[in-house]
């Protein structure tokens, strides 16, 4: 599958079947979130992957989207390092979080492309995953990324496909911002 396609066809998966993920496919996956580009290469993120039964049931109880944590067969958890990135947007926000937001997006296709389902969870309680995790000072989580087959139960939310978007003149503008 190349990357138009994995972009097409991700939908949050919310529903996943007990079959493991194999190592080499999170290997794989992992990879891809650890190439995405960052700004002047800082690479600001890390990543647990938790396949643990006891610490996914852990986390789960750190989100009120628990259940879906608890039912995949693995989670990875993005976390952002402040020291990795000194950079803010403008002068108004650090650069940190968007940086580990497009590693995010590329594991997530990676997983798509490797026919796994991914949904990304920021409703989360921080101190909860931290306090799991043993999470230090200056380390935040970004994403909590449930992990596996998709199961024949799954649906998916919000965003089915291109008719569901905005038209490219809602979201798209040359030379000034119109709108």
């Amino acid at each position: 599958m190349d990357v138009l396609d994995a972009i097409r066809s991700y939908r949050p998966c919310l529903a996943f079947s007990s079959r493991p993920v194999p190592p080499e496919k999170l290997k794989a996956i992992l990879a891809a979130a650890r190439l995405a580009p960052s700004q002047r290469n800082f690479q600001p993120w890390r990543f647990v992957v938790v396949r643990d039964d006891e610490q996914r049931r852990l986390l789960a109880q750190a989100s009120n989207r628990g259940k879906l944590i608890a039912e995949a067969p693995a989670v990875i958890v993005a976390f952002a390092v402040e020291e990795d990135i000194p950079i803010t947007i403008g002068t108004y926000i650090s650069a940190y979080p968007l940086d580990v937001a497009v590693a995010v997006d590329h594991l997530q296709l990676a997983a798509t492309a490797e026919g796994l389902g991914t949904s990304w969870i920021i409703e989360f309680h921080e101190e909860k995953v931290r306090d799991v995790l043993h999470v230090p000072e200056g380390v935040h989580p970004i994403a909590v990324i449930p992990i596996g087959y998709p199961s024949e139960a799954n649906g998916s939310s919000t965003g089915r496909g291109e008719a569901d978007r905005k038209s490219p003149d809602e979201v798209i503008a040359y030379d000034s911002y119109p709108w």
